[in-house]
């Protein structure tokens, strides 16, 4: 997520209807950033860091950003947060669920709510939501359908398609392949991820129609707690140069 009323409005725009509703997903899918978690986690709060070889000191830091998520008892993410380097949220979201089910999710940007989910009807395969964007509310339909290790997830806004997800998941449940399509345009991202044996991402690339937008080539983890759960890890790119390093804090129920 951008800070800025723009970037999340392209982001809803193209494919963040469907990125939004997998953060609301009753399945318990959730994009844990670089990798899996052993535990009942409470929190977790990623610092990122600019790797030593790009310091200028012109800002005085070399923290560029933070994320934090929570989650519930059954490890549902219920809110995340990006925060600038002095700890000021610029974005954030919060979920409620219900047996499993998520009820609401809003998308606040500088503490200004300025995306809605609502709940309205629960069928099976199918939700149907109020999507409230910028003040307009429009009526959005979620079907869900898995084979195998495939799921394709098709939201539909107001009777007509706006974006299909695809996830293909390893035999442990974890996404090694996402593509998302703006239906209109055709316009699509595709993610693929690589694991190691503990399911911390190794290799992570993003394309857009094609154009690569980010790759990492390898990670490296330096750091692990009690629970086998990384804490310190460095990224590199194509090139084996530094890309930035993570530090992140875990908190147990």
């Amino acid at each position: 997520m951008r800070s800025g009323i723009f970037s999340i409005f392209r982001l809803w725009v193209v494919v963040v209807l469907a990125a939004f509703v997998l953060s609301c997903n009753s399945d318990g899918y959730q994009d844990i950033k670089f990798g899996g978690m052993n535990g009942n986690v409470q929190s977790v709060t990623v610092t990122h860091r600019e790797a030593e070889v790009w310091h200028v000191n012109e800002r005085g830091t070399d923290v560029m950003y933070k994320e934090r998520s929570s989650y519930d008892m059954d490890g549902y993410e219920i809110s995340s947060a990006r925060l600038d380097p002095e700890g000021h949220v610029e974005s954030e979201a919060e979920n409620i669920f219900e047996n499993g089910v998520c009820l609401r999710s809003s998308q606040k940007v500088n503490g200004r709510v300025v995306a809605c989910l609502t709940l309205l009807e629960k069928k099976k395969g199918q939700l149907e939501y109020n999507s409230e964007l910028n003040g307009r509310i429009d009526r959005m339909t979620v079907k869900k359908r898995s084979f195998g290790r495939r799921h394709k997830t098709t939201v539909i806004q107001n009777g007509v398609v706006t974006s299909i997800s695809v996830m293909r998941t390893d035999r442990d449940g974890y996404p090694v392949k996402i593509t998302e399509t703006d239906a209109k345009t055709g316009s699509k991202i595709i993610q693929v991820n690589v694991y190691d044996e503990s399911h911390n991402i190794t290799k992570k690339s993003v394309t857009m129609d094609g154009e690569e937008k980010d790759q990492i080539v390898y990670t490296n983890y330096s750091g692990f707690d009690g629970k086998g759960n990384w804490t310190e890890a460095r990224t590199f790119n194509r090139n084996h140069l530094p890309i930035e390093i993570l530090e992140r804090e875990i908190i147990y129920w």
